[in-house]
């Protein structure tokens, strides 16, 4: 693989692009954006929680459906070769910013969520005031 390409406006950038991507390519793209999506969906369901995780939840399903819909746009803009929308650079510029996207995303659920073993010792503190049912 030759990744002076990368650094060649020309060629990332090339209007009208000579091809889609190869097989396994494909695939992989298309399982990545599928699971995205079903990502986004069962965060759908998670929801439901509060605190901090249902925070978490929405910041996994909007990037979810960003990712999955998106990327998918791309994926066929790409395969259709359509004028300048499938140049290669646009879908590794979206690529790079879902991938930053997603490391925000986990910095914030290493940072802000509490563990579980945190979470369960302050409850535990906070019942040995309350009285106990007989």
């Amino acid at each position: 693989m030759n990744l002076e390409k990368l650094f060649d406006l020309a060629y990332m950038f090339n209007r009208f692009p000579p091809a889609g991507f190869s097989w396994p390519i494909r695939i992989a793209l298309f399982i990545v954006f599928i699971g995205s999506i079903i990502l986004a969906i069962y965060a759908q369901k998670k929801i439901n929680e509060k605190g901090l995780s249902k925070k978490l939840w929405q910041k996994i399903q909007v990037w979810g459906w960003t990712n999955g819909l998106v990327g998918l746009v791309f994926m066929s803009f790409r395969e259709t070769r359509a004028l300048y929308l499938s140049a290669r650079g646009w879908f590794l510029i979206f690529i790079i910013i879902m991938i930053i996207w997603l490391v925000f995303i986990i910095k914030f659920a290493k940072t802000k969520i509490p563990n579980k073993e945190e979470r369960e010792k302050k409850e535990q503190e906070f019942d040995k005031w309350l009285p106990k049912q007989k």
